[in-house]
């Protein structure tokens, strides 16, 4: 991920992403999306969404 984040869907999908980023289910409905490379990197939600739902 870039520090110059962009509303551009079109990243989303790629093989590197999809490697580099991981969601869990902690329970309760709530997600942990963090980055495999860098384990200080993460966020907690209670709702989850496909990027594509997003525009």
């Amino acid at each position: 991920m870039s520090t110059n984040a962009t509303d551009n869907t079109s990243d989303a999908g790629t093989d590197e992403s999809a490697r580099r980023y991981a969601e869990l289910n902690i329970g309760d409905e709530e997600f942990v999306i963090y980055d495999r490379e860098n384990h200080q990197a993460w966020i907690q939600s209670t709702l989850s969404l496909d990027v594509g739902q997003l525009r």
